[in-house]
């Protein structure tokens, strides 16, 4: 193991929780809303599936490879050299997705906060903490995690100021259009569900192994709430205008008026923003750095942080020119290659482990 550091099982799950919801909040309501319309929030709720498999596939594959991650028993499983070229697609998509989340962090901060501050240093700024807390190690990820978590939670609660303009009417008729736009609205979340699989680079580093897929499925349970809390919340205040904000969430927060003495919250959603993003980015450049370093058998991986960063910052550039391509990548794109390689691919690979075990003790039978 590279990583000789220790976490518990509920830093693990304190860390999946923003990991998936750092932007999901923003934008995953705009997303489902397209299709599912007013049932939105069932979008989210039925895409918790898919969270269950990604642990569920994570989780038995760790029982099987207890010291490793999916880079290295892919090798175990399918052999040395299509393991290898899992291993440069998982690190080449990682090292994307990293960038790629950046961007999103950047945009939504320079585009409502920093209007005239370059997107580029908005960018390389959060990649350089990013990467200081990489280069710590695992603890030091699950420690920032721990503090920044609840910090990332409780401009939530904000939201309850808006009950007294919130139309409940606006969640009818339910499923109006029948269960098919829904389906349709899920495509998003239960991708952005799938991510609960990067568990399997933290899953080698619990104290307590054995409640890995226990909180593992408490964070899921929770980001459902969380995803669901705020799709109604979003739906009962815009009401079908939801579809054309971007940011419905933000709008949510401009709205809060409390005796026009608590007004312009968005500081705190701003906040939110930054330390959940924070904890995301860094868990996809961890998991980054350990693809590469288990691919080419480093012995340690500190000394690829700062150049995987850079390889970062220009994936957050690189085909997306402007905030247009980057909505455009993540309604058409992003829903089936996050699902392909964290989900889909995880689950072949526990099918054919699956499959020659079967064929192993069958063969051993038949000997005997």
């Amino acid at each position: 193991m590279l990583e000789k550091g220790k976490i518990s099982a509920v830093q693990m799950g304190l860390m999946l929780y923003p990991t998936v919801l750092g932007t999901g909040f923003l934008v995953l309501p705009t997303l489902s809303s397209r299709y599912a319309g007013n049932d939105l929030w069932l979008a989210s709720m039925l895409a918790s599936l898919t969270g269950v498999i990604a642990i569920y596939a994570a989780c038995r594959l760790h029982d099987h490879y207890p010291k490793q991650s999916i880079v290295q028993y892919s090798e175990n499983i399918v052999g040395k050299i299509p393991g290898k070229i899992l291993g440069v697609i998982y690190f080449l998509y990682l090292v994307r997705a990293t960038g790629i989340i950046t961007r999103e962090y950047a945009e939504f901060v320079k585009g409502n906060f920093l209007f005239k501050t370059p997107i580029l240093l908005v960018i390389a700024l959060m990649i350089v903490l990013a990467a200081v807390a990489v280069r710590g190690g695992v603890e030091m990820l699950a420690r920032s995690a721990v503090i920044f978590t609840p910090i990332f939670i409780i401009p939530l609660f904000l939201l309850l100021f808006l009950i007294g303009q919130l139309d409940l009417g606006n969640i009818f008729p339910i499923l109006n259009h029948g269960f098919v736009p829904v389906l349709r609205g899920t495509a998003s979340p239960q991708a952005w569900m799938s991510e609960f699989f990067l568990m399997t680079f933290f899953l080698p580093c619990l104290q307590d192994p054995g409640k890995g897929k226990q909180w593992g499925t408490v964070s899921l349970i929770a980001v459902v709430l969380s995803l669901t809390y705020v799709n109604l919340i979003t739906l009962f205040l815009l009401g079908p205008d939801i579809e054309n904000k971007s940011y419905p969430v933000l709008t949510a927060f401009r709205y809060i008026s409390v005796a026009n003495f608590v007004e312009n919250l968005e500081a705190g959603l701003l906040a939110m923003w930054i330390v959940g993003n924070f904890v995301k980015i860094a868990v996809f450049y961890y998991a980054t750095v350990l693809s590469l370093a288990h691919t080419c058998q480093l012995s340690d991986y500190r000394s690829i942080v700062f150049p995987i960063g850079i390889l970062a910052v220009i994936c957050s550039m690189w085909g997306l020119p402007d905030l247009p391509k980057v909505k455009l990548y993540l309604k058409l794109v992003a829903p089936f290659e996050i699902t392909t390689i964290l989900l889909i691919i995880p689950m072949i690979l526990l099918i054919i482990r699956a499959l020659r075990a079967k064929k192993t003790n069958g063969g051993e039978k038949a000997t005997r």
